[in-house]
């Protein structure tokens, strides 16, 4: 059976999901980045790019540890 994932953070800044990545590799915590890019139509079309930080639903709670103390 395979395990289910869940969205712990979602960040407009690459480097930012970068960051919080490794720290949650470093404690063990399996995490994944997706990207998605929306466009947001205005005055002028701009692209709005988000990367979410996936990892197993099991480990939520310790990845959203260490990422409050980090991002928050």
């Amino acid at each position: 059976m395979k395990e289910q994932k869940i969205i712990v953070g979602e960040f407009e800044d690459e480097l930012y999901a970068e960051v919080a990545r490794r720290d949650l590799e470093a404690a063990g915590i399996s995490a994944t980045k997706l990207k998605n890019n929306r466009r947001i139509i205005m005055k002028l079309t701009q692209q709005n790019r988000t990367v979410q930080l996936i990892i197993p639903v099991t480990q939520l709670e310790q990845a959203k540890k260490i990422l409050e103390r980090k991002f928050y």
